[in-house]
């Protein structure tokens, strides 16, 4: 097709003047149903039971169906951000005076205490047997 450019975009421009989107058929059964649908929801009926109840009335869908009915007509529309209060900040957690000691010391520029100094010594910390 090779027309005219600028016929070409007056025909496409046309083309969206008069596009209509197609309209759901997915649901199509189910839409006349949807207050009751939301009424039977709201008084915890199950959708099996609705299921049973429009079967009645010459209606066959499945109980998948109409949960994916009511998850993506009946629910309100879900947020972008989640559903979660933002946790409130953690106040810092007090030092013990020892860990606080050798943290000042070191920002004083002095020296940390030794190893001999220390009683227990390195390692990890063992039970002594005697006192158990």
């Amino acid at each position: 097709m090779s027309a005219d450019p600028k016929k070409l975009i007056e025909l496409f421009d046309a083309e969206v003047e008069s596009f209509e989107a197609p309209t759901g058929t997915r649901f199509h059964a189910l839409l006349p149903f949807k207050e009751g649908i939301l009424r039977l929801r709201a008084k915890k009926a199950s959708c099996r039971t609705i299921v049973a109840l429009l079967k009645q009335l010459g209606v066959t869908v499945s109980h998948n169906t109409v949960a994916r009915f009511c998850r993506e007509q009946c629910a309100p529309p879900a947020s972008n951000g989640s559903h979660r209060k933002p946790a409130a900040p953690i106040p810092p957690k007090p030092q013990p005076p020892a860990v606080a000691e050798m943290l000042s010391l070191r920002h004083e520029g002095g020296k940390l205490p030794t190893p001999e100094s220390n009683p227990r010594g390195r390692g990890p910390r063992i039970a002594d047997p005697r006192n158990v």
